[in-house]
């Protein structure tokens, strides 16, 4: 009995000592794959823990000319910035845990939510430094919130631009508060201020914070709204870097130099190389304010290779007034503002009037219909389908050759020399130049196509043009219409300069180039934009070709345009006054295009150098109006070529619209302004069958548009 009782509990002692070896085999197996095995593992996941990650924000590359003057670059800015995440841990530390709480929408199955008040956090922890300081700007507590909600990584920015003695009290009196700093950010500057603001556009915040992400995946907080900077930002914008912070799990910061490693610098972006010249860009705007230009545009190319030289919108703004943010009043002043600044008239649509007669001219001559010598009759009116269409001077010029007809500006030739083109020979030269064309240099969004008008065109707005001008037939009364640039035409000012480019050249049409190339903060070259691409040839004989530009030597030198004279050198241009009409005030008001676009120098056997192109809304005549304009700025370009340092960029305060050119008409209806604004017209017939302007894209109603 004794032994058996020995034996079981000999057998029982065996299991529990198998257990226990069991046990503590499975127990030393888990500590080898955890401590040895999975040691990596369990490192980094310590670490994402108690390590806090703080991103640096990048530097915006410059935008520069195409000799390397800065036109926007970056200063620093002194800002008070508020650490979110630091805030709320400090005030867990220093309440104990308490933390304030907001109520929230109860989840789905019905239990009830909260989240931490963090703009009561912020209220209690700034509250200090805001009566020692006395400072006053107002916190937005929406902003706080959603910042909180999606950046904590990011510092939020309360105050920016602190001047000095701000600065100097917070760090003599150590005001220091955890979570709350003043930082030294990158802020974007525009150095010149309103200068080649439509060109260069602005900056401000993302309004999606989905878009726009960095390489870490955290939204950038300044992004390109307009213009250039909106067109190029990917190229622009750095790379963040990061910081790093260990903190304990009740929220204390505990140094850790091991941490030091990992900080990374933020790497600033591409700068951007321009084909504008910065000289001949103030050239061109002062050129506009000397004349007192309220509404228009200049255009400058190079014709040798399609640079754009110069680009200018009158009004201006400044793009200053965005950075950080543009205040509600300011941005009202710019938005209701009726002659609407932020409008780029360079790149939207006008009426050309009479310039569009070159390339009437150039497809004729093309399509074989007519020669340099076609003579044409020229009374003061002829009758077409019915129509009766003035000469604009009502005499009788007798028979008249092309070059003549150019340099005269003949309404009657241009009428009758369109018909024997052709509408359709009119329409393919003009779509071989990029007419009805975005070139797209600041976006397809914010430029217009315009407009050929033809039988094709016809079609397609069938039921349009029935329903607002009865007109159910492509017709020889509109092709004369549009062989003086009126009816339904639209070009804009770089569509012009870059026509008038290849008319300079010999007949290649240049694609326009505003990028020259790109490089990386470290003085590489990135990325490189070709020159001289061709887009067409003209495909017209030299001999008429140059019959043209003889014509257009003598518009200056004895026709139309005798105010663009340049002692001393030979300039070839055309003028242009195209008829329209604005609604001002309740008002229908006569509101002419005025135009003129030249070359030179244009010598027989000289290599033409500049184009430029001048609109002016509201003017007299393009002779009166806007040559003046262009021989202003051809003098001091080709001064500038003699002694490149006669002009230099300076800081300029924005242009200010006005109306001053927009005459008020007898009738307060559309049809007695349209009978008014055509019998004053020095360009335009005075009862040819001249319909409104059709229905043109928001962007190209100069007056009535407005953009953000």
């Amino acid at each position: 009995m004794l032994d058996d009782e020995i034996r079981v509990k000999g057998w029982r002692v065996g299991v529990l000592a198998l257990v226990v070896l069991v046990a503590v085999g499975i127990l030393l197996n888990r500590l080898w794959t955890v401590q040895i095995v999975g040691q990596d593992s369990a490192r980094q996941h310590a670490e994402a823990q108690t390590t806090v990650r703080a991103r640096i924000a990048p530097a915006r590359g410059a935008i520069c000319d195409r000799n390397g003057v800065m036109l926007a670059e970056n200063r620093p800015s002194f800002d008070i910035d508020f650490y979110l995440d630091d805030l709320r841990r400090d005030y867990a530390q220093s309440h104990r845990g308490r933390m304030p709480m907001i109520p929230m929408p109860d989840s789905k199955d019905g239990k009830k939510r909260a989240e931490i008040d963090i703009v009561q956090i912020v209220k209690e922890s700034i509250a200090p430094i805001k009566d020692t300081l006395g400072l006053t700007a107002d916190l937005n507590e929406k902003e706080i919130k959603e910042h909180y909600r999606t950046d904590r990584d990011l510092p939020y920015h309360y105050m920016s631009d602190l001047n000095f003695a701000t600065v100097a009290n917070f760090e003599e009196r150590n005001m220091g508060v955890t979570g709350i700093r003043i930082s030294q950010n990158p802020a974007r500057e525009y150095t010149y201020g309103a200068f080649a603001s439509h060109i260069l556009g602005y900056v401000g915040a993302p309004l999606n914070q989905n878009e726009h992400l960095a390489s870490d995946g955290t939204p950038y907080e300044t992004i390109g709204r307009h213009g250039i900077e909106a067109i190029m930002d990917a190229q622009l914008q750095g790379q963040p870097g990061s910081s790093f912070q260990r903190v304990s799990s009740q929220g204390y910061t505990i140094p850790d130099r091991k941490l030091d490693s990992l900080f990374t610098a933020p790497t600033m972006g591409n700068t951007l190389y321009l084909t504008i010249d910065s000289r001949v860009q103030y050239i061109a705007e002062t050129a506009m304010r000397n004349a007192n230009v309220g509404r228009g545009a200049v255009v400058v190319m190079d014709p040798r290779n399609g640079d754009v030289l110069a680009l200018v919108s009158t009004p201006s703004y400044d793009p200053n007034k965005f950075i950080p943010k543009i205040s509600e009043k300011d941005y009202s002043a710019l938005t209701q503002d009726p002659t609407n600044p932020l409008f780029n008239r360079a790149l939207h649509t006008y009426a050309p009037g009479s310039t569009y007669k070159i390339m009437v001219a150039l497809a004729g001559l093309k399509s074989g219909n007519v020669t340099v010598n076609t003579d044409i009759d020229c009374p003061g009116a002829i009758y077409i389908d019915d129509h009766l269409f003035h000469n604009s001077d009502s005499s009788d010029a007798g028979t008249m050759s092309l070059v003549h007809a150019i340099c005269v500006s003949s309404d009657v030739f241009f009428y009758q020399y369109g018909i024997k083109a052709g509408i359709e020979a009119i329409d393919a030269m003009g779509k071989l130049v990029g007419f009805g064309h975005k070139w797209g240099l600041l976006g397809d969004a914010d430029e217009d196509a315009g407009i050929m008008p033809g039988p094709e065109w016809m079609k397609d707005n069938d039921a349009w043009l029935k329903k607002t001008h009865n007109i159910d037939h492509w017709s020889h009364a509109q092709t004369a219409n549009t062989s003086i640039g009126q009816g339904f035409v639209l070009v804009t000012p770089l569509q012009m300069a870059t026509f008038l480019c290849s008319v300079a050249n010999g007949g290649t049409v240049y694609q326009p180039r505003l990028y020259s190339h790109v490089v990386d903060y470290k003085g590489d070259t990135v990325a490189q934009m070709p020159e001289a691409q061709v887009y067409n040839t003209l495909g017209v004989k030299t001999s008429d070709l140059k019959a043209v530009q003889e014509g257009m030597r003598e518009v200056v030198s004895e026709g139309t345009a005798t105010a663009a004279q340049v002692p001393g050198y030979s300039v070839a241009g055309k003028t242009g006054t195209a008829q329209a009409w604005i609604r001002l005030n309740g008002d229908v008001r006569r509101d002419l295009k005025c135009w003129f676009y030249c070359y030179g120098p244009a010598g027989e056997h000289e290599v033409p150098r500049y184009v430029t192109c001048v609109v002016v809304e509201g003017g007299v005549w393009g002779g009166t109006t806007t040559a003046p304009i262009a021989q202003e700025i051809m003098r001091r370009l080709f001064a500038l070529d003699k002694a490149p340092n006669t002009e230099t960029a300076t800081f300029l305060q924005p242009a200010q619209g006005n109306f001053n050119g927009a005459t008020p008409v007898v009738h307060n209806d559309a049809s007695a302004a349209d009978a008014a604004a055509a019998a004053d017209n020095p360009d335009g017939p005075s009862t040819a069958p001249m319909p409104d302007l059709p229905p043109m894209p928001s962007s190209a109603r100069g007056s009535n548009t407005r953009h953000r």
